[in-house]
């Protein structure tokens, strides 16, 4: 049991430490920012989304997750043997 809670105190970690982000400076603007005539052009392509941001990856993770936790917390449970008399 303190292994299983662990494991999901470590994964918790991972996790919120994954979501954090980082700034990246953009080059781009700041070099249309010091021309006062500068045309910017801003083009967002909403046909196309990235693979991870597809509803069933999401889910068979989120399965996959489940079923390793499940199987990580069936191991550490141990098991002993079971005789039965006749």
């Amino acid at each position: 049991m303190r292994f299983a809670i662990a494991l999901l105190l470590a994964l918790g970690l991972v996790g919120a430490s994954a979501s954090v982000p980082i700034p990246i400076a953009d080059a781009g603007y700041t070099v249309a920012a010091q021309q006062p005539n500068a045309q910017i052009d801003v083009d967002i392509d909403t046909d196309e989304a990235a693979w991870w941001a597809n509803p069933v990856w999401i889910g068979l993770g989120v399965v996959a997750l489940l079923a390793l936790i499940a199987i990580i917390m069936a191991a550490t449970r141990g098991g002993g043997t079971t005789v039965v008399k006749s």
